[in-house]
């Protein structure tokens, strides 16, 4: 693949607060999407289930949190298991890997999804990182970078 002129700059380097934060705001969204799609669904296997006696059912917020908990974890971890970015991460140009620039294996990327939601505010630790580097990258020793390839042209 052929990185863009104006990106050749950037290849590899870490990567800012501002591109993590676009990233991150377009995962929330890809995560929103998956669960107003799930109650949609939900919604219409009851309605063909039964169409007489048909009301929106009204999820606890419990089960809310779990399905975005789940949600968010999977959303998150399997892309950086499989290819090293999120969603939000592949439209930013950027990817997570080990220090060692390797991907992560599934349970590593497992535990740094678990802490990126359960703190997401250990993504502003980046501003004062001297390597651009957020909580969760300090605590599981990743980082975060400009690519712009795939992983497979490596």
């Amino acid at each position: 693949m052929t990185i863009p002129v104006e990106a050749r700059a950037h290849q590899g380097r870490e990567a800012g607060i501002v591109s993590r934060l676009l990233a991150a705001g377009l995962d929330l969204v890809v995560v929103t999407v998956v669960l107003v799609a799930t109650y949609g669904g939900w919604c219409v296997a009851l309605f063909v289930l039964r169409p007489r006696s048909f009301t929106f059912p009204q999820p606890s917020s419990e089960l809310v949190f779990v399905a975005y908990v789940l949600v968010a974890v999977a959303c998150l971890a399997l892309p950086w298991w499989i290819d090293g970015r999120s969603y939000g991460q592949h439209v930013m140009g950027l990817r997570v890997t080990t220090l060692d620039g390797e991907l992560m294996r599934l349970p590593r990327a497992v535990l740094r999804a678990l802490v990126c939601v359960a703190f997401p505010l250990g993504l502003l630790w980046v501003v004062v990182s001297r390597r651009d580097a957020a909580l969760h990258d300090v605590l599981l020793r990743t980082t975060v970078h400009y690519d712009w390839t795939t992983w497979r042209d490596r």
